[in-house]
């Protein structure tokens, strides 16, 4: 049977392990948040989203974070933000890809490879989604489609 002082100690010790571990998570996760909400509030005053719904991180040449959200009216939109320089774009959804269209398009040309992840930027100045696919040996393809016509733009 274990003493007292043993219980303490063991569970003191669980606590202080639970403690850092929630501890580096948040400072890990902090730049991605307050891109987040810079972002939400830019695309709010640039293109009046009121219902901010999905955030986008795209890296390529540049980094681009996007807004996807409605606007008062209903409509929905996408406000792309780039990190550097603040310049915005905003595109109604209407005319271009969802997210979940250009998924299946990237698998339906990949193999029906998983998707990994997806995101809404600039790529050589032209909105474009990025999908992100696992192959069957482990490795990453990303595929780049048009934001409008949904033409593979690039296959890496």
């Amino acid at each position: 049977m274990r003493s007292s002082w043993q219980k303490w100690a063991y569970w003191g010790t669980m606590l202080i392990i639970v403690a850092t571990i929630l501890s580096i998570y948040f400072v890990a996760t902090a730049p991605r948040r307050n891109a987040e909400n810079q972002a939400r509030a830019v695309a709010e005053r640039v293109a009046g989203v009121t219902e901010p719904q999905v955030f986008y991180l795209f890296n390529r040449n540049e980094t681009d974070y996007t807004i996807g959200g409605k606007q008062k009216s209903g409509r929905r939109v996408f406000v792309i933000i780039n990190a550097k320089s603040g310049k915005t774009r905003p595109l109604a959804a209407s005319g271009g890809l969802s997210a979940s269209a250009a998924t299946a398009q990237a698998r339906a040309a990949n193999n029906q490879a998983p998707a990994t992840k997806v995101a809404l930027g600039l790529y050589k100045g032209t909105p474009a989604w990025e999908v992100t696919l696992r192959q069957r040996n482990g490795s990453y393809r990303y595929v780049l489609l048009n934001f409008k016509t949904g033409e593979t733009v690039k296959a890496s």
